[in-house]
């Protein structure tokens, strides 16, 4: 995924597990870009690796970087159950040498793959990775691939950084109009401005303000609070379970968790939807509905890989 609007894709070959491209990033500088779907079946990704050597030779003078699910392991320690070299990764690793490629550092995850079981059965592996050639080390040798938690997914999206954040200074309060029908609302508006505060007119006015938002926030009952809220319990124990892939109980909250997120991401789009069609009745704008755009004062640029569902 990126954003047409700061990044420009151009498609150059596309073969049965691969789109190879060129971008041209807001600095005007080109770079290859390749986007790998392996398939399961060994014999058949010898082609993917032909594929690559070829385009080895094509992208040697330029920067070029490939990303997303190669199906296969690298290293051992790269599947959480079985240690043993297999054909299929001594053919990997052969067709990364000769295209003269190499993993780029990363963060995030160990493993970006698991077959969805629990107990003795449950199998995690790194089968999801990005790589560069000696062009794009030497153009942005600081850039690190990070692995995402899955989501409901069985795959890990993967976010390539080029260059440190710019830190941001916070989002300012907004007030959600939802929120005076709240049933606790006047309560608290009152709890709240009863209290006694001391120094000037003004200064109380902004001490019970920034007292208030908080519980404010505590009283949304939007669908998208309830995704955000399953996302980021789902974040820790799909942590927990990258690094504790044997342990059944974290595999069977990590299911129930994708469930509950699965029908939670269908109420927000419901939701959504019936919104933007009032408002659209209204001749007004949507107000639930957000879309954000990288800021001027940012210098990061990412590529990322999202694995199809």
């Amino acid at each position: 995924m990126w954003d047409p609007a700061h990044i420009v894709f151009e498609s150059l070959f596309v073969s049965e597990q691969a789109i190879h491209g060129k971008v041209r990033l807001p600095n005007e500088l080109e770079v290859c870009v390749s986007f790998i779907y392996g398939l399961c079946d060994s014999g058949a990704r010898k082609s993917l690796w032909y594929d690559i050597i070829y385009c080895s030779n094509q992208f040697k003078n330029v920067p070029w970087i490939l990303l997303g699910d190669f199906n296969v392991t690298r290293f051992c320690h790269e599947h959480s159950v079985n240690c043993r070299v297999t054909e299929a990764m001594e053919d990997f690793n052969s067709a990364i040498r000769t295209a003269e490629l190499e993993d780029l550092r990363s963060t995030g995850l160990s493993f970006t793959w698991n077959n969805m079981r629990c107990g003795a059965a449950a199998i995690s592996k790194k089968l999801d990775r990005a790589m560069g050639n000696w062009k794009w080390f030497n153009c942005f040798g600081d850039s690190f691939a990070h692995y995402l938690n899955p989501g409901i997914s069985d795959h890990s999206p993967i976010s390539i950084q080029l260059m440190q954040h710019t830190q941001s200074s916070g989002r300012p309060f907004k007030f959600l109009n939802f929120w005076a029908d709240h049933e606790d609302f006047l309560p608290m508006i009152a709890q709240e401005w009863g209290k006694v505060y001391t120094g000037a007119p003004v200064k109380v006015i902004q001490l019970k303000l920034k007292a208030l938002k908080g519980q404010l926030r505590s009283i949304s009952t939007r669908p998208d609070t309830v995704v955000e809220v399953l996302r980021q319990r789902l974040n820790l124990v799909q942590i927990d379970l990258d690094a504790n892939p044997e342990m059944g109980h974290l595999k069977s909250l990590d299911i129930q968790l994708r469930r509950e997120l699965s029908i939670a991401v269908k109420n927000e789009e419901s939701f959504c939807k019936k919104k933007i069609k009032n408002s659209m009745a209204k001749g007004g704008r949507c107000k639930y509905c957000l879309f954000s755009q990288i800021g001027q004062g940012e210098t990061i640029q990412k590529l990322h890989c999202q694995h199809p569902e």
